[in-house]
């Protein structure tokens, strides 16, 4: 049994910080590198000054679920969230609109729907028999399904091996097709194409619907810089604009690697053979993304916003079997100083326009920009040039280049099978036993929720096979 306390932690997002403050809070040395000058990873902002005054956005995630992961990570390091990082709900959560004029709040009364609390009772059933405990442990820990406490779910087993799609689950359940387009989209949060994605992420909407939608006041960075705070109380030693480029050379007992795991094994250990079968998988969507400051303000739009597309599966064809830009692109737009003012100057609005898109760094996004903003103008919300202050542009090829991510894409595989979904690439590695993975591309997924639990996880991991004492 190892007794050397030292720990590495390559990349301060929020996956690694997890990690970092639950192992110095257990006794270890822990220092951190980051190659950026912040911490956060994807949760990253940007500010442009204009001579109408300051715009701020969000650059990655746009809300939080599950806060209560995040408030027993300061709990097992002996703090108080709220002492750190102060939460508001957002409702409604989303604001859906199509080209028929129909229009949707995602908020309380449409959690009661007849047809929608049917659904989530459905999707209960999978949350309690694989949901939480997928969550919360390893998948080598599959033994303790024998544990009493989960014998009473285990009549919904059958839904959790289930064959069935999403969009498969959603036809059946719901009659009206807005719902069902509504539903399918709660497969992009990892990054899937829900005609492939398994029934069982049923549980994706089901936590939205239970846990609620969360926003920090101050932006999404102030999570990342919450952590920050937390580590360096605990004594975490955080190097800033230290990039590593081969992991097994560090002078550390332990690893922990906070990125893109095809990356880290393809450029960070020479062990691009190991990895091959992963990247015969699909990997998820990447983003293109417009940073717009607005001279003008859109009663009629939510903090989140989402226009769809009138022909989803041609949507997906062309992210994940072309290759390319979608002709006909589904559009997410949050505009956070709806609830923050200080976001963007009065009179003005930030807005933070993606589409999916290919992770496909040599795509064509030529004249991109425009395409989406005439897809804007024909659901009646029309932007002129003179009402756009300033603009940027994020690509495929530029979240490559700032998250190292493979191909550019969001969360490594893609979940479009059980295989994927269920078991994705290991949290440690097969060869090189005192290094593991946190973050997306890794168990147990995608989203803040997850990656914080991916640092609980390994914690546990490495105490177990490396104690401090």
């Amino acid at each position: 049994m190892a007794t050397d306390r030292t720990v590495a932690v390559v990349g301060a997002g929020i996956g690694g910080l997890s990690a970092a403050a639950r192992l110095a809070r257990a006794g270890y040395e822990v220092e951190v590198f980051e190659q950026n000058e912040v911490a956060g990873g994807k949760a990253c902002e940007k500010r442009v000054s204009t001579p109408d005054g300051e715009f701020r956005w969000d650059c990655g995630p746009s809300l939080l679920t599950m806060p209560h992961f995040l408030e027993e990570l300061f709990e097992e390091c002996g703090e108080k969230l709220g002492d750190y990082l102060k939460l508001k709900p957002v409702s409604p959560t989303c604001r859906y609109f199509w080209q028929d004029g129909a229009v949707l709040d995602e908020d309380e009364e449409f959690w009661a729907r007849p047809e929608v609390a049917s659904y989530l009772d459905y999707a209960r059933g999978v949350f309690q028999i694989g949901g939480d405990f997928h969550l919360r442990h390893a998948p080598g820990e599959w033994k303790r399904v024998l544990d009493p406490a989960l014998w009473r779910s285990l009549k919904h087993l059958p839904k959790l091996a289930s064959r069935k799609t999403m969009a498969q689950l959603h036809e059946q359940h719901f009659s009206d097709p807005h719902l069902r387009q509504l539903f399918d989209r709660f497969a992009t949060y990892n990054g899937s194409d829900p005609s492939k994605t398994p029934s069982l992420f049923s549980i994706i909407p089901y936590t939205e619907s239970q846990f609620g939608a969360w926003y920090p006041e101050g932006g999404m960075a102030r999570i990342p810089e919450a952590l920050v705070k937390l580590c360096v109380n605990l004594g975490v030693n955080l190097r800033f604009n230290r990039k590593i480029r081969e992991l097994r050379r560090l002078n550390h007992r332990v690893v922990v690697c906070n990125g893109d795991i095809i990356s880290a094994c393809t450029h960070w250990l020479a062990d691009a053979k190991r990895v091959i079968p992963l990247q015969k998988e699909d990997i998820s969507c990447s983003a293109y993304i417009l940073l717009l400051g607005v001279k003008k303000t859109f009663p009629k739009l939510a903090h989140h916003n989402i226009f769809f597309s009138g022909d989803y599966p041609a949507e997906f064809r062309d992210i994940f079997q072309h290759r390319k830009p979608a002709s006909e692109p589904t559009l997410y737009v949050a505009i956070t100083s709806r609830d923050q003012g200080a976001d963007a100057p009065a009179g003005c609005e930030n807005w933070f326009v993606m589409a999916n898109a290919p992770a496909n760094p040599m795509a064509d996004f030529t004249g991109y920009a425009e395409v989406l903003l005439r897809r804007l103008g024909s659901m009646g919300v029309e932007l002129k040039l003179s009402d756009i202050v300033c603009r940027e542009v994020i690509t495929p090829r530029d979240i490559r280049a700032r998250d190292n991510s493979w191909e550019g894409s969001l969360y490594g595989w893609a979940s479009h099978s059980l295989q994927t979904s269920m078991f994705r690439p290991p949290l440690r590695h097969p060869k090189w036993k005192n290094i593991f993975f946190v973050g997306g591309t890794t168990h147990p997924g995608g989203g803040i929720p997850l990656v914080l639990q991916s640092g609980a996880i390994v914690s546990q991991m490495v105490q177990h096979h490396y104690p401090a004492r």
